[in-house]
């Protein structure tokens, strides 16, 4: 492990060792792979939906400014990110445009894991996101032999909770993937997470402006009835009691069959407009919750879809909600020049999420954070600057 504080070391390139923009694919020899391109100037892409860099991403591996395998994905953000599109056919990810149009905010990373283009995960996040433990992981991803969907066998509850879990030895098709989770900006770190030598890789900076500033947007939702703190109850999941296979497997069943069965009430009363007879055994939670969100809200007005996926959110922990102050933003963004500053090597790309649109970023002060995010970067790198969720102005050289 090497650390990125040390400006000694990181960086460099050690005889024998690869150059940072070599191809890293088995000793550097697959086909179309051996030599990547450069640009004098780093693409920065700003898109308003998370998901949306991907297709930028897949560009420049096509026009091999990215190996075709092994990229290391540098990801700031309040959240990781990091699930799978749940019944989607591993196959998709050979298909851009069906993969495309299946992947969402919340599960776009992993498929390109699958593909092979990213191996080396560094989820950097702020210390009010508590969705994964600190530290360093290896993993496999696969499809899954039985129903052809992708799956991984990493024990981390977040996974489990979603059902993505499954051992390996049901999984074809396997990629390994490191996954490293660090912190900045709490009280008892410094700006200096540990990266592995592997992150000499040709890599990607990836950055949702929610690193700064988030909300849970779905606290917000039909609040007259406080539903969200309901849903919490309703959609409350623990771990499982152990980390051993047959603990997880039967957590994972019954979080499944859990999931479905609420699915089945909620899209009933969307239909319907009523609650189902069902013997549920949280049937009296969901009409409780029925009834409160009744007393506020006119029935042709609600969205019980919507409530479930609100639902869908919660296990035992939640989306982090932590809207920063004024000097909580300044803290924010004097760790991220840090980390940007001792930065020896460029990113061959750079990607930046606004997620104000859902309110994932406060629409209040993303401006301020983008504008600030940008100075950085134009301030280290030379780039090109790309507004893809602008009409008036596509493109922009930085200065």
């Amino acid at each position: 492990m090497i650390s990125i504080m040390d400006r000694s070391m990181y960086g460099k390139v050690v005889p024998g060792t690869l150059n940072p923009y070599q191809c890293t694919l088995r000793n550097g020899t697959s086909p179309g792979c051996s030599k990547l391109k450069t640009r004098k100037m780093v693409p920065v892409h700003i898109v308003e939906n998370h998901h949306e860099v991907l297709p930028f991403i897949y560009r420049d591996i096509g026009s091999r400014h990215l190996p075709v395998e092994g990229t290391t994905f540098v990801h700031f953000d309040s959240h990781p990110d990091m699930l799978i599109p749940k019944y989607m056919p591993a196959d998709f990810v050979y298909e851009k445009q069906k993969l495309f149009d299946e992947i969402s905010i919340e599960n776009w990373m992993l498929p390109a894991c699958y593909g092979g283009h990213f191996k080396h995960l560094v989820w950097v996040k702020p210390p009010w996101a508590k969705q994964m433990d600190h530290g360093a992981q290896t993993f496999l991803i696969g499809k899954e032999k039985s129903t052809g969907y992708i799956r991984l066998n990493c024990k981390e509850n977040y996974f489990i909770s979603e059902c993505l879990y499954c051992h390996e030895d049901n999984l074809e098709n396997i990629k390994e993937v490191v996954l490293e989770v660090v912190e900045l900006g709490g009280d008892n770190n410094t700006a200096s997470p540990k990266i592995t030598e592997s992150y000499k890789n040709p890599f990607i900076l990836d950055v949702d402006l929610d690193f700064f500033s988030t909300k849970n947007p779905f606290k917000a939702l039909y609040e007259k009835a406080n539903a969200y703190e309901r849903l919490k109850k309703i959609y409350d999941f623990p771990p499982p009691k152990t980390t051993s296979d047959k603990d997880i497997q039967e957590s994972s069943e019954a979080r499944d069959k859990q999931i479905k069965e609420l699915e089945e009430i909620f899209n009933h009363l969307e239909e319907n407009r009523e609650i189902p007879n069902t013997t549920n055994s949280l049937l009296e939670d969901i009409k409780e919750l029925h009834s409160k969100i009744l007393e506020h809200y006119e029935d042709g007005e609600i969205d019980w879809t919507l409530v479930h996926d609100a639902g869908c959110t919660c296990d035992n922990t939640e989306l982090p909600h932590h809207p920063s102050t004024k000097e909580e933003i300044d803290k924010m963004m004097g760790c991220f020049k840090d980390f940007v500053d001792l930065l020896r090597d460029r990113p061959v790309v750079i990607t930046i999420s606004r997620s104000s649109e859902d309110d994932y970023t406060p629409p209040d002060v993303v401006e301020d954070i983008q504008k600030r995010v940008l100075e950085i970067l134009i301030e280290k790198f030379p780039t090109q600057l790309n507004f893809h969720y602008r009409d008036d102005l596509s493109e922009e050289d930085g200065q």
